[in-house]
Formats: structure tokens, sequence, C-alpha cells
């Protein structure tokens, strides 16, 4: 049976992006004929990109954005995002983490043996890699209280304490480093509900402990028993005061490898599921009846302001006036 043909794009995602071969396009191949083009009938739409710019595609528009970003439906189709909403078919909550399947597919329980050998390659305590700093200061907190009881290594760019001033990052030695550690500070930037990424994913395929925080309703998709869950304590003094105890506990320590990491062994596969179900029910409709956004009165009028909002700063004189001459302006007057 011949494949139905859809025109798609991406816009706002990380550089490295391949167009032809990634989560996304990969999902829809399995049923349609993709063709990547510059005019698409459907976009694809992430964060990194200038202010509005989707806004010159008239098109289905559909949000993706596993950071700490709401998607606004007046401008956007469809959206998949963190936030624990119902929105009808425009909306799926995907957890970031899981847009590497095949790595999350890989954290499970493991066996006695597997947690023995485990515990028997660890040279570190902990570890604390980051490339910048949090939005409320928990992660760092937890790494002063961590590293009053012993060090912490700081392997990333941010912190780093390292005497040769090393650093790993999350694809180029990360989880080979996290295997080589008991425990991993796993703290979100931020905590919000629903909001969780790869953090505590790679303590897991790390084979260590997280102490994570983040997302407050983080153990309806993780198993508890796997992880030091700050949430669940007064402070961070007294989740502190937990890892301690498990360092000092290799039976305890050995127990917690051995759990589960997710609420359920279908988790992954039942949430990939789901994504292909949204995606095919956006795709499978005609191209004009799969937009959702309103395209008249009020609506469009709010469209067409972002529109040419974002033509203006986008502009050669935009960038020039706001982008280079104000900022000297403003420190020359300051002077």
């Amino acid at each position: 049976m011949e494949k139905k043909k859809i025109k798609i794009n991406y816009l706002g995602f990380w550089k490295d992006l391949d167009k032809e071969n990634n989560f996304f396009t990969n999902i829809l191949k399995e049923r349609y004929d993709v063709e990547i083009s510059d005019r698409p009938d459907f976009l694809f739409v992430s964060l990194f990109c200038k202010p509005f710019e989707y806004m010159k595609y008239d098109c289905v528009r559909i949000l993706y954005t596993g950071e700490p970003f709401s998607p606004d439906f007046n401008v956007f189709d469809y959206a998949i995002a963190f936030d624990k909403i119902d929105f009808g078919d425009r909306y799926y909550r995907y957890p970031y983490a899981l847009l590497e399947l095949e790595r999350a597919k890989t954290v499970k329980a493991m066996t006695r043996e597997e947690a023995e050998k485990a515990l028997a390659e660890k040279k570190y305590f902990a570890n604390f890699i980051y490339s910048h700093h949090s939005a409320h200061g928990e992660r760092e907190k937890m790494l002063e209280v961590m590293s009053a009881y012993k060090r912490v290594e700081c392997i990333g760019s941010f912190r780093n304490n390292m005497e040769d001033g090393r650093t790993v990052k999350r694809f180029d030695g990360k989880i080979e480093f996290l295997r080589q550690c008991k425990f991993t500070i796993a703290g979100e930037s931020i905590g919000l509900p629903g909001f969780n990424t790869e953090k505590i994913v790679n303590a897991f395929e790390g084979n260590t402990v997280p102490l994570y925080f983040g997302d407050p309703e983080i153990c309806e998709e993780f198993n508890s028993k796997a992880f030091i869950n700050v949430s669940d304590y007064e402070s961070i003094e007294k989740a502190v005061e937990k890892v301690v105890e498990i360092d000092n506990d290799d039976e305890a320590y050995i127990a917690m490898l051995m759990e589960p990491k997710y609420i359920s062994d279908t988790y992954v596969d039942d949430m990939y599921n789901g994504m292909k179900e949204f995606l095919f029910n956006i795709f499978d409709q005609e191209t004009e009846k799969a937009y959702r956004r309103c395209r008249y009165y009020i609506a469009k009028t709010h469209c067409d302001r972002m529109a040419e909002y974002a033509k203006i700063r986008q502009s050669g004189w935009y960038r020039f006036i706001y982008g280079w001459l104000a900022p000297k302006v403003v420190k020359l007057l300051g002077r």
C-alpha cells in the first residue's frame, strides 16, 4: 500500500539535529512518506530559534520542548511538553529523557550479581556534572551539603574541581564516569510538577543512586525505592543524612540498585506508544483539518502582531541598535 506523503520541517532544535533521522521523523516514517521541505505543511518547533520565528510559517505548528516552557495554544496547533494538562487531541506529555528511547530502555533493575559487581567498580563517592547554575541554587546546595561529608567529583564545566581540569559531557564520557561513582547529584534546574529530564535517567544508566531534586511528582513515574528524593525530606541536610546512611551500608546500597527504576515494566513502551498515537492522529488528517489554533478574529490579530514583531526583532537595524549600539551607550553613560 502506498504511503501518504507529508511535508515537514524543524525549527529551533539543537544544532546537530538530523532532520531525516530523529525521534519524530522515524516515528512518522513508519506510516508516511516523509519529505523534509522548506515549505512544510507541518512544522516541528522548539525553543532555540529567533524570537517568534515560527510565525513566518503559516502551517500546522507542533511545539516540542524539554524545557520548563508551557505551550501557547493560540499560536501552536499541538504541543509536546512537560505540563500535566489535558487539552484534547492537541497535547501530549512526554518526558525529555524518553526522547533517547533506546537508552531509556536500558534502565532496569539489576540482579544481585550485577549490583555487587557495580558496587565493586566504584572509585568515588559522588559526582556533580553540570555546565551552569540552577535557577534557585538547589543543586548547588546539594553539592555543598554532600561535600561537607565527602569529596564530590565535579567533572562538568561548572564548579569543576578536577586537578587536571578535565570535563565530561552528556554524550562524551558522562555515563562511563558515573559508573565509577556511588551517588549522583541529579538536580533539575528548577522544581516544577511534571518537569523531569535526563538527570535521573542518566544516573540510573550509570548504575548510581541518584540524590534527586526537581519534579515534586517524580515518584509517579520512577520507583521511589531506587533513589533518594529530596522532596521526601524536611531539608537537603536530612536527605543527605540518608545518603550517608546508605553509603555506610553495602546491603542497603545493593538493594537500591536491584530495585526497578520505573513505576512499571511497560512504562517506557506505554509512553512511546502514546506518542505514536498522538502523532498519527495529527498526520492522518487532511492538512486543512489538522489545524487546531483559531485563525480568525482576535486570535488572528494576535498572531499577525506576533509575526510583525518577529520581523522587527530579526531586522538588521533592530539587531544593530539593540544588540550592539544600545549596550555600548548604556555602558558609556554608566561611567
